[in-house]
Formats: structure tokens, sequence, C-alpha cells
């Protein structure tokens, strides 16, 4: 007589893409032995989706994971600027533009549409420039450049106005922040007028360039006539 055969099932454990990891035939109620723990970039195995310690039929066990999450960092001049949590080949969320005085963001150093780990994110900037122009008295451009911002311009030689004394220029340039236009500055020249009587100071009279002295009257002299 033939001994009784002893039923068995097929325990199968199952990858995330289907793949075969193990099989194992397991006596009724015995418990099967699971493989290694499987592996899948950008996910942690976390377990199996089926109890195995009990087996009472042909069972499929699936391996289960969860999507690693990164930490993404968007500094801007070693300053947080944005910081988002993102699972493993997700995109990240636009995080904007940074704002830099005097200068204008040009982009990001890195790529960021597919995150594969944890990953800093310098803005980048360029250095704004701006014009100053330098105009004599009458609007008439002196000179012209390009100053980078917070760089001070540099001025042209004195400018020369007949009958003026240049005396400098009507706005600071030592730190630019936006075009600026600088313009000459002049004091108006005096001179003094002697009126002379025989050699003798009679009147004395200041007068701005370009202006004309009063009458200084008429001197004496004993026994003769003015003239002139």
């Amino acid at each position: 007589m033939n001994p009784a055969t002893v039923e068995t099932f097929l325990v199968t454990f199952v990858d995330w893409d289907v793949t075969v990891l193990e099989e194992q035939t397991v006596e009724p109620g015995s418990a099967a032995t699971a493989p290694a723990d499987p592996v899948r970039t950008g996910y942690t195995f976390t377990g199996w989706d089926a109890d195995f310690s009990n087996v009472t039929d042909d069972l499929f066990v699936n391996a289960v994971y969860e999507r690693i999450k990164y930490t993404v960092t968007f500094m801007a001049d070693d300053v947080v600027f944005n910081r988002q949590i993102v699972e493993y080949g997700s995109k990240v969320v636009d995080p904007g533009e940074p704002v830099k005085a005097g200068h204008t963001f040009t982009g990001w150093d890195k790529d960021y549409s597919d995150v594969t780990g944890d990953l800093t994110v310098n803005a980048q900037f360029k250095i704004n420039e701006y014009t100053v122009t330098f105009v004599d008295w009458n609007g008439e451009v002196l000179k012209t450049h390009l100053v980078p911002y917070g760089a001070g311009a540099t001025a042209p030689v004195d400018p020369v106005r007949e009958g003026f004394t240049f005396t400098g220029w009507d706005k600071n340039f030592t730190s630019i922040t936006e075009d600026l236009t600088v313009t000459a500055l002049y004091g108006i020249n005096k001179y003094t007028i002697f009126f002379m009587a025989d050699g003798v100071e009679f009147n004395r009279q200041t007068v701005e360039h370009g202006g004309a002295a009063t009458d200084p009257g008429v001197p004496t002299k004993e026994g003769y006539t003015f003239t002139s």
C-alpha cells in the first residue's frame, strides 16, 4: 500500500515588477521563509503584503516599498530661499526667482527636474551695470560710462567755463545703484575794481564776471575839474 501523499502549497515571492524572487514548497500550516530583502532604486523595502507564517493554500507574496524622500534646498547668497521635501523621481515645485539688490537672477546652478538624492541648488546672479553721464552747465555731455552696481564712477577732467570757477558736481557718485546724470557746478568769478584819483584809492568795488560797477561819484582836486 502506498504511503499517503503529503499535500503541499507553493509560496511565490514576487518583486514590484512581477519578477519572481523565490518559490517555496510548504506543507500545510507551516511557514515560508522570506528571501533576502529586495532592493529597488529610490525606494525602501518595507516588508511583504501577505502573511506567510501559516500557509494553507498556494500564495503570492508581493514586496512592498516606500518611495524615498529627499530634501531639495534652494540657496540665494548663502541664505535658504526655499526648501522642499520631494519623493524619488518627482519634480520640484518652481521656487520662484530670488531677488538681490543690483543684480539680475540668471537661473539655478543645477537641474532639479528629476530628484534622486538630497540636493542643494544655488541661485546665480549677474551684476547690473548703470549708465553714469557727466554733463556741463549747458547740458553738454562731458563723459558717459557704464558702472557696476555699488562701484564708483570716475569723473572727467574738471571742466572750464569762462568767468566761472568749477566747484564740483551736484551728486555723489561713489556708489552707483541706478542710472545717474551728474551736472558740473560753478561759482561765478568776482573781480575787484579800484577807482584811483592821483594815485590814491577813491573807491573800491567787487563785481561779478560780466557785471558792471556802480558809479563811484566824482573825486575832487583843488584847482582842477574832473573830466572822466
